[in-house]
């Protein structure tokens, strides 16, 4: 009887062996693959405007290398101009495609543009003409600018906000010119810290005559307190004699 031995290293080298090819196989089928040429551009019709929707091919030679193109408007208004896309694949993904340098040629609708494009990976634009067109500009959309708010008055220091109108006393009447008494008693002022220089000034009763007569008040009071208290500690020895009592 023959007994076959178990080499447990061999399935694990089958399994990286296939690994390995199929790796490698990947990487050549990525570096033989090449990215489609998107073709693109404005449609223009001396007849007139060229609809929307219209199925765009694309050759190189007598091979067709991309479909599923269409024409679609772009803009608004007077500024509204056809446009199409279509993509070219390359020689990797069908023979007699695309390679560098391979003359492409577009049809639109069942009409063949007399504009050639040159093959090549990535986006190549072409802007296509019938009759005596003159190829359109593909309008390009700028972004409104945004408003921006009027910065806000910076307060100077001390001061809290805006001073407020001050109503003045009309011309004629006494103290013409001077600020309304505010509502919680005092003078009011729109130049704040100016109120002690214009108090001795002109219009209005001044503050130090209010002073003054507040001072004059309590001599007055306190003279006559004064005098009741020396009249009341006389004695009455002083006081003059009476007539006689008969």
């Amino acid at each position: 009887m023959t007994i076959t031995r178990f080499v447990p290293w061999r399935p694990a080298a089958a399994a990286l062996l296939t690994f390995l090819i199929g790796a490698a196989a990947v990487q050549v089928a990525s570096a033989q693959f090449e990215p489609p040429s998107t073709v693109f551009g404005s449609v223009a019709d001396s007849a007139g405007e060229v609809p929307a929707g219209l199925a765009v091919e694309a050759y190189i030679g007598e091979t067709l290398c991309g479909t599923k193109g269409r024409t679609e408007f772009t803009g608004d208004g007077p500024a509204r101009v056809t446009v199409y896309v279509v993509d070219v694949v390359s020689e990797s993904q069908i023979a007699g495609c695309g390679v560098v340098g391979s003359e492409v040629r577009v049809k639109i609708g069942d009409r063949f543009a007399t504009q050639t494009a040159r093959w090549n990976p990535g986006p190549v634009q072409l802007d296509v003409t019938f009759g005596s067109a003159t190829p359109a500009v593909i309008p390009t959309f700028t972004p409104a600018p945004t408003r921006t708010p009027a910065p806000e008055a910076t307060p100077q220091p001390g001061q809290t906000g805006t001073p407020a109108a001050v109503d003045t006393i009309p011309a004629g009447s006494p103290g013409a010119g001077s600020p309304v008494s505010s509502p919680r008693g005092g003078i009011t002022s729109a130049t704040p810290g100016a109120q002690t220089a214009n108090s001795g000034g002109g219009g209005g009763f001044p503050i130090w005559g209010v002073v003054v007569l507040i001072l004059g008040g309590i001599a007055a009071v306190g003279g006559g307190v004064g005098y009741a208290m020396s009249r009341g500690s006389r004695p009455e020895a002083d006081s003059e004699p009476g007539p006689p009592l008969d």
